[in-house]
């Protein structure tokens, strides 16, 4: 075994997570036969990157799966239900299952009442992703840093350390939780959010002429509005309750706006404003919190070169960089996360006398 990865690992569906799974397991350990299920022509793309070294169609799954350590699903929630009883069934003694869905409630239910004696079913969710689509758009590093939600069922408490040393060999962060608990979060700062943006952009589409007035803050606010529906359609169904309960708090949280409007909402402003600030300033991924530097960046080839050069030559490591707005012709705003306040303090210091507009982010 190379960093901690058993010696044969099964992945179902190399699309952006699974074929991203594939390259930082080879990345972190080139020794490990990595076995991918998915279509010829995607099976072709992710052995001629060396992310797998055999491939199955979907008809020889149980083939795949055999003699494998641990196996991911990675496929959209509906295909992941569809394919637990049926991996259940081919997997080894001792091996362990485990998957990749944003809802854990009904995968975990279903893996606890087909799964074999003798294997472990650990549900898990990578908190990491791109705009990107299929294996086209897969990246080693894409669980650096990033949260990967682990939930373990009652009987694999004893296999959660293999896959926590799997998952920390990625370059993840495991955080261990009860599916349930996954579920209740991950509709209030996930799904809810989603919602929230489409009803948002929905109000103001149905006013007439009103839309191409929307500035920065509506575009930041609704940028994720244009999430396709078939990515949410499972999450949705697959979690409705506590979407229900989270959206019923929004209600009535706008229902008080409403009602206190005339009345004057600064104490609702204070407020958000101190919770907003109690949420860790971290860069993509990162569980600790990191300070930050605001610069100004003119649209021309290699501004942003120049940019990163110059902290680089100031011996200030850049932990992560964050587009946060550009206009064509003019420039972008980018957010550069440092490790310590100091250097965030020399960051700006060295920007500034590179002609470079630049700010301590609060």
């Amino acid at each position: 075994m190379e960093a901690g990865f058993p010696e044969k690992i099964a992945i179902v569906g190399l699309g952006l997570i699974g074929g991203s799974l594939a390259l930082a397991i080879k990345h972190a350990s080139p020794g490990i036969h990595i076995v991918g299920v998915d279509f010829p022509q995607v099976l072709d793309l992710a052995q001629g990157k060396g992310a797998i070294d055999e491939g199955f169609p979907p008809a020889e799954l149980a083939q795949a799966v055999g003699g494998a350590t641990v196996v991911f699903l990675a496929t959209p929630i509906k295909t992941i239900l569809e394919l637990i009883p049926r991996v259940a069934v081919a997997m080894s003694p001792g091996a362990i299952l485990t998957d990749v869905g944003s809802t854990k409630e009904a995968i975990c239910r279903l893996a606890r009442e087909v799964l074999p004696r003798g294997c472990y079913f650990i549900g898990g969710h990578p908190l990491a992703g791109t705009e990107g689509k299929g294996f086209r758009a897969a990246d080693p590093f894409l669980f650096q840093n990033a949260l990967y939600i682990l939930t373990p069922l009652p009987d694999a408490k004893e296999a959660l350390p293999r896959l926590t040393r799997y998952v920390e060999a990625l370059g993840a962060i495991p955080v261990v939780m009860d599916p349930e608990r996954h579920d209740e979060i991950a509709a209030y700062v996930s799904h809810l959010p989603q919602l929230t943006a489409v009803a948002l952009v929905n109000t103001v589409g149905r006013k007439e002429g009103m839309l191409p007035f929307a500035a920065g803050g509506f575009r930041d606010l609704t940028r994720i509005a244009s999430s396709p529906y078939e990515i949410w359609r499972d999450i949705l169904a697959t979690n409705a309750e506590r979407i229900e309960q989270a959206l019923k708090d929004m209600v009535r949280e706008l229902s008080r706006l409403r009602e206190t409007l005339r009345g004057g909402l600064e104490e609702e402003f204070v407020r958000a404003r101190a919770l907003r600030a109690s949420i860790p300033k971290r860069a993509k991924g990162f569980s600790g919190e990191f300070p930050s530097v605001r610069v100004v960046v003119p649209d021309r080839i290699g501004a942003l070169a120049e940019v990163t050069g110059a902290l680089g030559k100031a011996g200030i490591n850049i932990k992560d960089l964050e587009l946060m707005r550009v206009r064509e012709g003019i420039g972008g705003t980018f957010r550069i996360y440092v490790e310590r306040h100091q250097e965030a303090e020399e960051a700006v210091r060295v920007l500034r006398a590179a002609g470079y507009e630049a700010e301590v982010v609060d």
